[in-house]
């Protein structure tokens, strides 16, 4: 069976970031916040996505985590450059995640000399990770 397939093209590593988060942290925020936190962090592609699992609170958590993970590649955070939502996971050509930014995030990477964000997620029943590398 010969894969017919590339991977991304490689460049130099600009940051990187790494997140981990407690599943049970999201379980608790969706219940003491509801819609409202939801709203807040994710995108709608990410909660069609998320809330169609059997367990949304792991696919929420990693996606949590690669919002996070993103931001400190920027070494920035969220807030200032860029909000919750500027941030999104999608699904690639082969159904792996990748970085989707909004117009503000995207700009503020290219002012880092970034063209692109390459992400790994994985989570367990109790934590969700995810690491980011911004690639110049």
């Amino acid at each position: 069976m010969t894969l017919d397939f590339r991977l991304p093209p490689a460049g130099p590593l600009l940051g990187l970031g790494v997140d981990i988060v407690d599943i049970t942290r999201i379980k608790g925020m969706r219940s003491r916040q509801g819609e409202r936190f939801l709203k807040r962090v994710y995108t709608q592609t990410e909660l069609d996505f998320c809330m169609k699992m059997k367990y949304p609170d792991q696919h929420l958590a990693a996606r949590f985590a690669a919002k996070e993970a993103v931001s400190k590649a920027f070494t920035t955070g969220i807030g200032e450059y860029f909000d919750w939502k500027s941030i999104g996971v999608v699904a690639g050509d082969r159904r792996q995640p990748e970085i989707e930014l909004d117009e503000k995030a995207q700009r503020f990477m290219e002012s880092l000399g970034g063209t692109r964000i390459s992400i790994s997620l994985t989570h367990s029943e109790n934590t969700a990770i995810a690491i980011a590398g911004l690639i110049g």
